[in-house]
């Protein structure tokens, strides 16, 4: 008989329900500085977190990144993390934001298999996400959609019955709802 060995568990939180996760928004702000990136990864790994997204980007404020990781994870195991992630000397400022504090986007770009007669219910069908044609050729059409992470889901099985060639996603972006700032 083999047994199999149950995964270890994550530092600290031996205690935590694992069906108690859902999804939590880290909005983090960096210097825009060598190895920054390497050091919040390098956490992220180490108290593995289930990261579903990691975008970065600049921020509006002068040589600071604004970083987006989209996870699930149990309430404990976030607050940890976020702790472990103030403790990098150039990470300014960390927040974690639930779904209902953020308003959240994604971008995709879909290029789907496409002939002369299929174009114009492609085209129609990406209209009803919201979506653009941005590139329109004999073999393919390409679409941009923005959006909630559902809906470009949505899009995409729908798109499927055409046949899809590449899908590119930016990954989730994050700011928090009315007048509120992230970073203040």
């Amino acid at each position: 008989m083999t047994r199999h060995a149950a995964p270890p568990g994550r530092a600290g939180q031996e205690n935590a329900s694992q069906d108690g996760s859902r999804a939590h928004i880290l909005v983090l702000f960096a210097n825009d500085s060598h190895g920054v990136l390497d050091r919040i990864v390098g956490v992220l790994r180490r108290r593995r977190s289930n990261m579903q997204t990691f975008a970065i980007g600049r921020s509006e404020l002068p040589n600071v990144v604004r970083i987006t990781v989209v996870m699930n994870d149990s309430e404990v195991g976030v607050e940890q993390l976020v702790e472990q992630l103030r403790k990098i000397v150039d990470v300014r400022h960390v927040v974690n934001l639930s779904s209902e504090q953020a308003v959240a986007r994604e971008l995709a770009l879909i290029k789907v298999n496409s002939t002369s007669a299929h174009q114009n219910e492609i085209i129609e069908l990406g209209h009803l996400f919201g979506a653009h044609a941005l590139d329109v050729n004999q073999e393919t059409v390409t679409l941009e959609v923005t959006g909630s992470a559902d809906k470009i889901e949505k899009l995409v099985t729908l798109l499927q019955t055409y046949g899809i060639r590449e899908v590119a996603r930016s990954g989730c972006v994050a700011m928090t709802r009315g007048t509120t700032e992230v970073y203040e």
